[in-house]
């Protein structure tokens, strides 16, 4: 492809992202792309104007604190205590 065109692998891997993302942001419209002879392209341009969204929540591997325990609904706090046992 051309060197201002990339494929989603690429896009992925230029922004530190999975495929999915890629993917899941051109079905959305938040990226927009080109179809080349059947094969999705990436304007460099629109990856570097394109910014992943951002979920926040509590770090993987870090344990949950007393007063996030106590904002779970009761459902939650059944899964959860299920969940350690």
């Amino acid at each position: 492809m051309d060197h201002d065109l990339l494929t989603p692998a690429q896009a992925a891997q230029c922004k530190g992202v999975s495929r999915t993302a890629i993917y899941s942001a051109i079905a959305e419209g938040r990226l927009k792309h080109n179809r080349i002879l059947g094969r999705l392209a990436i304007k460099r341009e629109h990856l570097l104007a394109w910014s992943p969204m951002r979920y926040a929540g509590r770090p993987k591997g870090k344990p949950m604190t007393d007063e996030a325990k106590a904002r779970l609904s009761e459902s939650q706090k059944r899964r959860w205590s299920q969940h350690k046992r």
